[in-house]
């Protein structure tokens, strides 16, 4: 148990203490518990600064009386307030890896302003919360960061708590797109390549080509999901229901839906189109979508081909059906495809990110 200060100077602010042994001031920070050592300065250096930073955080983080809260009038915190949008943000009825995402998200925001008053957070504020990941050139975490913000602000103006968003003065850090993307002639490289692998793996690029699903979705693929001709698609991301025909061919590459599903059905002994084989870890034959990612890397490398700094992983065989079948079919059936509700997305999926040549 620590043993009590034997003298206690009580011509000190609240929060300020001097350690007679460190022959320092130190000052407590009574939000989180910290104390903060403001080193061997003079005193009243020392109790300038404690006055200031008490004045700071009785203006920015008064505790909520209890009559306050029983009348109803009482101003939320952070902390409350992110707890109102949880359940907000639970009834868009999105998908539980975006909740499981953005729960995790909102605990970060929780940490760093949970003790705040909601109507005091000032755009100062906002951008020192978001200079934690400038700093780390984390640009894609903080463009991220801002736009969690900025909806848990709008929600609250729509509640009539707030009449402006701190967030909207904001600069959006412009993320890096470091990730290349795959072109064709990478794809039946690396697809060569996959020939060395077990069956499955080449039928798992061919299927996610010709269908330009995700590795989630291509992963759990069965055959009972073709009906009356059509596979049908229930992406699991956005809940996007598809209905794809069997007839469906990508020409760019010369693959027809119909052909793959078939080769699938020579290659697996279970219900699902890409599978290992029944598996004490796997007892239904499903696959873990991580096995896709692993065995592509694995086949990039055998192919030969070198990259940059970030390769193209598994995921970019999406993009690159999205940009073929845009050239074959048109914008409109690529975002049908995609799953995608807005062109915008559709766009991010499109953009060969300078991978191309200028035509003159």
């Amino acid at each position: 148990m620590t043993r009590r200060p034997t003298k206690y100077d009580p011509n000190l602010p609240k929060n300020l203490t001097y350690r007679k042994e460190r022959n320092s001031y130190f000052w407590r920070n009574p939000t989180t518990g910290k104390e903060i050592p403001l080193g061997k300065i003079a005193r009243r250096d020392a109790i300038s600064q404690a006055i200031e930073a008490n004045h700071y955080i009785e203006q920015n983080y008064s505790p909520v009386l209890l009559l306050e809260k029983l009348k109803g009038s009482h101003e939320y915190t952070m902390e409350t307030w992110l707890e109102r949008y949880d359940t907000i943000f639970k009834r868009r009825n999105l998908a539980e890896n975006t909740y499981k995402v953005r729960k995790g998200q909102i605990a970060i925001i929780k940490e760093k302003m949970g003790k705040m008053i909601l109507s005091k957070v000032t755009t100062r504020h906002v951008a020192d919360f978001l200079e934690f990941w400038v700093a780390q050139d984390k640009k894609t975490m903080a463009a991220t960061m801002r736009s969690v913000l900025s909806d848990v602000f709008r929600e609250a103006i729509v509640e009539g708590h707030l009449e402006h968003n701190p967030v909207t003065p904001t600069r959006s850090a412009k993320p890096v797109v470091k990730r290349e993307r795959l072109e064709l002639e990478q794809y039946i490289a690396i697809r060569e390549a996959a020939a060395a692998f077990p069956a499955w793996f080449g039928l798992a690029m061919d299927l996610a080509l010709v269908t330009g699903q995700r590795r989630e979705d291509v992963a759990l693929i069965r055959f009972d999901h073709v009906v009356d001709g059509r596979l049908r698609i229930s992406q699991g991301k956005t809940g996007a229901m598809l209905s794809l025909p069997l007839n469906l061919e990508l020409k760019a590459v010369n693959l027809k839906l119909g052909t793959v599903i078939d080769r699938c059905r020579l290659a697996s002994t279970t219900n699902f189109m890409i599978s290992a084989g029944f598996r004490k870890n796997r007892p239904d034959g499903s696959l873990n979508p991580d096995s896709l990612t692993k065995k592509f890397v694995a086949a990039r490398k055998a192919s030969g081909m070198t990259f940059e700094e970030s390769p193209p992983t598994f995921h970019e065989i999406r993009s690159l059906a999205g940009r073929l079948y845009e050239k074959e079919k048109g914008k409109e059936f690529a975002m049908k495809l995609l799953g995608h509700k807005s062109e915008k997305m559709t766009n991010k999926y499109l953009d060969s990110r300078g991978k191309e040549y200028v035509m003159l």
